[in-house]
């Protein structure tokens, strides 16, 4: 507030110094101008007056000495001329005859040679300035006798008494508009101060009201504009003091209110069960409460400001990635937590409206879900169990009970025909048949469905992949559920466009998907017909069965997907089939990397439809099972051997040529190799083997290594499988995998890292070689360090190691001798790997 009162004054200083500067340089003007104007207009008044003086001067004399210079009496006009010198302004008078000879002059001694050279005319004056020493600047008139033929009469008229006259006039005229100025300057400061005083009690009143000072007042009696703009401010000062404090009233209670909603929020983010990370719009954290640092295992430390990249795992920084740009979708999916824990985590971006539409970054929730997945993969085994072993009684009760049947219509009721008093217990016993056949096949059918359910989720179902005809699949499944539409009347249609394409893909799954639309489409319409078409949008094979049934309510669309869910009133209707074919389906196209998902409207039947993307090596028709090669058999193994000694690797890379060099590599070391040459191929690979170890390279056609990868970590089964990224592009090998070479890539490398990989080790920032760095060369083992590889002596590093170092420390062979080994095999947190004499020279 100093300040700006501060500020205040010095702009009123400012403002009078102005006032007065600007009157100083318009009276200077005013003055300047019109004494300029006044003393030129006196110059030229005054020449014109002296020319006018010289003319005449020079005409009385050509007038009066025509009869002189005619008689050639030169005396006569010596003392006619000397008269004129006493006249104010006539320095010289000078007469020449006819021949330009000087008749008689006022000069003395003698007459300047540059007169000599002035000539006239016979029948005008000549008027001619010049500079004659010494009388300075002169106006020389030249006028003719009897039109020159007597000759000529100069006379010169100085100009020095002209200006010194013009300087004189000046240097008055300043000198009264001086005392002028600073007169008047006297009035105006008089005035000035007088109308200032009040103009000061208003700057004043203004600097107290800015204060926030309202108890002083204004008292400017001049009957004028000042006197009224006094009051007004007065008045706005009464009014700001209501408001100032009607406001800090508000803020007050407005303060209370936060600060208690505040405690209120923290409270409750504090103590929420589930993990809780709000970032901003660059990823950095900007509030961690305590349920998500004890998911993490983080410490008591602040983290606010850090980068969510640099205290969480990747899992994590890939979903706040994906909200923090602010797409409005919210991300979901399972991550790690700290002690081997599983967690479920749902993001979303954060919008504000006020003051403007803006995004501020997004929100994480975490929560614990280890025991549900114990619980989830409890009841997948216990369902898995029971539905095993109830279709063995469940096959013995159907079969019996279609034996019996059968021996019934065969055997028993026959011979008993035509008998009034059994014919309507034989229609019971066969009714009751019937039902009971009826029956255990639906309990097969949902001891089916059930086990299927349970191997899916569970990873076990064995995939038959081949090259597949979706205009086939329609078909078949048309003659599959033929019984089924044709008992009801209504007629399946199939529309196949030409020339679609085949898919890589399990046939008999993807019929089992069709046949069970199918059969929902009949088994809830009554007039045909239902539509099943297949045409290709895009890099997909779009799949749609159509029927005029009554539709799916809005609020049930999004159920019907879900395990034993099924549309309608469950309560007061009996619900037919399981509620697990469309879970079933769902399954069925998502393994084979598309969706599914149904489109309707009350009272005018539901769409259902799902995609299957179209593989490279369907579009080339080369579609083929998975294969693994074996290595060659040594002494002790035995074949399906998969022990640590013989783990499996599968190489994925869309070269041909490096595909066999890399599994020629791993051959040789005895581990057993799949091959997969694009993105779809190594998904449905990686799920049907379970490799022990998965080589990605990154740039592929179609799906690129980057969304393979993604998609194994998405998928139970394969999450946890180790990925060594082999590409061709540096520096992207952060962004993969858990540990990447960049081509060309040599046998020994490839295998340290696969073998650090499959032994469970963690790739290290911080790793220090035992030696000098001009004399070793680590070979490509430095792939175990992401961070700078340190060089240094043995004794150094132990005082590093005190320090509190951890990492990876490399020894050469040769100075093995040097170092304790036991002592630094006592370190915790130091790995050690002993390098060969060939590694340092």
């Amino acid at each position: 507030m100093a300040a700006m009162m501060g500020e205040t004054r010095i702009k009123g200083i400012s403002l009078f110094m102005k006032t007065g500067l600007l009157a100083f340089c318009l009276f200077g003007v005013i003055s300047t101008l019109t004494s300029a104007l006044t003393a030129w207009t006196l110059y030229d008044h005054m020449t014109r007056e002296y020319l006018s003086k010289g003319t005449a001067i020079a005409q009385s004399i050509a007038g009066a000495s025509q009869e002189i210079l005619l008689n050639r009496d030169a005396a006569t006009v010596q003392s006619m001329i000397d008269q004129y010198l006493e006249i104010e302004g006539v320095v010289y008078v000078f007469v020449v005859d006819a021949d330009g000879l000087v008749v008689s002059h006022t000069f003395v001694p003698e007459m300047p040679p540059i007169l000599r050279d002035i000539e006239g005319t016979r029948h005008r004056t000549v008027v001619t300035s010049l500079e004659i020493e010494p009388f300075g600047r002169v106006i020389d008139i030249c006028q003719p006798i009897l039109a020159g033929l007597a000759g000529h009469v100069h006379v010169g008229m100085g100009r020095e008494v002209i200006i010194a006259y013009f300087w004189e006039v000046v240097f008055k005229m300043q000198v009264l508009l001086f005392f002028i100025f600073w007169g008047c300057v006297g009035i105006l400061y008089l005035v000035i101060r007088r109308i200032s005083r009040p103009l000061g009690q208003l700057t004043e009143y203004a600097r107290k009201v800015a204060a926030h000072d309202f108890s002083d007042s204004i008292d400017i009696r001049t009957r004028d504009e000042l006197e009224v703009l006094g009051r007004a401010m007065m008045s706005m000062g009464q009014e700001l003091a209501l408001l100032f404090s009607e406001m800090e009233s508000e803020v007050d209670k407005a303060t209370a209110d936060l600060r208690e909603h505040m405690a209120y929020l923290s409270a409750i983010i504090d103590n929420l069960a589930d993990g809780l990370l709000v970032v901003g719009v660059k990823g950095e954290i900007t509030v961690l409460n305590p349920a998500m640092r004890e998911l993490f295992g983080l410490e008591e430390k602040g983290y606010e400001g850090s980068l969510v990249q640099q205290v969480f795992p990747t899992e994590v920084g890939e979903l706040t990635k994906a909200i923090c740009g602010c797409e409005g979708k919210v991300v979901s999916g399972e991550i790690g937590l700290s002690r081997g824990r599983t967690g479920k985590a749902v993001g979303s971006s954060i919008y504000v409206s006020e003051p403007a539409p803006q995004c501020m970054g997004g929100v994480l929730l975490v929560r614990d879900i280890t025991r549900e997945k114990e619980l989830d993969q409890l009841k997948t085994d216990f369902i898995s169990t029971v539905s095993h072993e109830l279709r063995t009684p469940m096959t013995s009760v159907l079969g019996f009970s279609k034996i019996i049947r059968k021996k019934l219509e065969k055997s028993v009721f026959p011979p008993l025909a035509g008998r009034a008093d059994v014919e309507k217990p034989i229609e019971q016993v066969r009714s009751n048949m019937g039902i009971i056949v009826a029956e255990a096949e639906r309990l097969t059918e949902l001891i089916n469905d059930v086990l299927d359910i349970a191997r899916m989720e569970a990873g076990e179902i064995q995939w038959r992949d081949e090259e597949v005809s979706m205009g086939a699949v329609l078909e078949q499944s048309r003659e599959a559920t033929r019984g089924l539409w044709q008992s009801k009347g209504l007629e399946v249609v199939t529309q196949v466009a030409g020339g679609l394409p085949r898919i890589n893909g399990d046939r008999a799954r993807l019929v089992q998907v069709v046949v069970n639309l199918i059969s929902n489409a009949v088994k809830f319409t009554g007039v045909g017909p239902v539509v099943c078409s297949a045409r290709q949008e895009g890099d997909d094979i779009l799949v749609s069965v159509r029927d005029n049934g009554e539709g799916i309510e809005p609020g049930d669309m999004h159920l019907i997907f879900d395990k034993f869910k099924q549309v309608g009133d469950t309560l007061t209707s009996k619900p037919e089939g399981t509620g697990l074919g469309l879970p079933i389906c769902r399954q069925i196209v998502e393994r084979h990397n598309g969706r599914i998902w149904v489109e309707s409207e009350p009272g005018k039947g539901s769409v259902f439809s799902f995609t299957i993307p179209v593989s490279g090596s369907a579009k080339t028709g080369e579609a083929k099972d998975v294969s693994c090669r074996q290595p060659e058999m040594r002494p002790g193994d035995t074949a399906g051997d998969r022990t640590n000694a013989r783990p499996l690797v599968l190489v994925v890379d869309d070269d041909p040529s490096l595909i066999e060099y890399l599994s020629q590599v791993f051959e040789d070391q005895g581990f057993i190799v799949c091959e997969a040459m694009s993105g779809p191929e190594a998904i449905r690979t990686a799920q049907s083997v379970l490799p022990d170890l998965i080589t990605m390279d990154i740039m592929m056609p179609g799906m690129d290594g980057r969304e393979v990868i993604e998609r194994l970590r998405r998928i139970p089964a394969t999450r946890s499988i180790p990925i060594l990224v082999i590409t061709a592009l540096s520096g992207v090998e952060e962004e993969a995998g858990d540990m990447a070479l960049v081509k060309p890539v040599d046998d020994v490398t490839l295998l340290e890292a696969a073998r650090a990989l499959l032994d469970g080790k963690e790739c290290c920032d911080s790793c220090i070689v035992l030696g000098d760095g001009r004399s070793c060369d680590l070979n490509g083992l430095a792939v175990l360090c992401t961070g700078d590889v340190r060089f240094t002596s043995v004794e150094a590093f132990w005082k590093l190691a005190e320090e509190g170092f951890r990492g990876t420390v490399f020894i050469p062979a040769e100075e093995c001798g040097n170092v304790e080994l036991k002592r630094l095999s006592g370190l915790r947190g130091i790995s050690v790997i002993i390098l060969p004499p060939s590694a340092c020279a």
